[in-house]
Parts: C-alpha cells; structure tokens; sequence
C-alpha cells in the first residue's frame, strides 16, 4: 500500500473526521505528540498531569478511530498545517 492510498484510506475510516475537529486542547496535545515528547512532557508544556494528558490521547484517537500511534502520526502529519506550534520549549 503506498503512502496516498494509505492516507485515503484514513480518511474513508473518519467518515469525514479530521484534526480541524479536535477540542483546542486534543489539538495540543497532538501537537506534542507529533513533537516526540512524552505524556509527561507534554503535560508540563500544557500546565496539566499525565493522566489527563491520557485522558486527552485517548479520546482524540477514538474521535479520529485509530487503533496505533502510527496511524494516529499518518494522519496528523498529513495535517499538520492545522496543529498548534509549541508555546515554549521543554527542557530535555
């Protein structure tokens, strides 16, 4: 399966759904996400625990039904233009 077709088929899956439609903090937290920082990471970023930063993960992977980080990774960079851009950097 190439890559176009992998993404079309995303799409076919989401009935429509699409980043635009997260909460602003899914967006956020999907953001960071696509960063590579960890949940605690990006609740320290985002002034919130891990937990809820789970809570968050979650739910924006069961709106945008996805199973894997992969796929949830496949279709946020496919657009990216809609995430947030990180308010500050964490330290490493």
């Amino acid at each position: 399966m190439s890559d176009a077709s992998g993404e079309n088929a995303y799409r076919d899956r989401r009935r429509g759904i699409s980043v635009a439609s997260l909460s602003a903090r899914e967006r956020d937290v999907l953001g960071g996400i696509v960063r590579g920082l960890t949940n605690k990471e990006i609740g320290i970023e985002l002034g919130i625990s891990h937990r809820t930063v789970e809570i968050h993960r979650a739910r924006l992977m069961r709106k945008l039904d996805v199973k894997t980080l992969a796929a949830l990774l496949a279709i946020a960079l496919a657009e990216r233009d809609t995430l947030p851009k990180p308010a500050r950097n964490v330290p490493a």
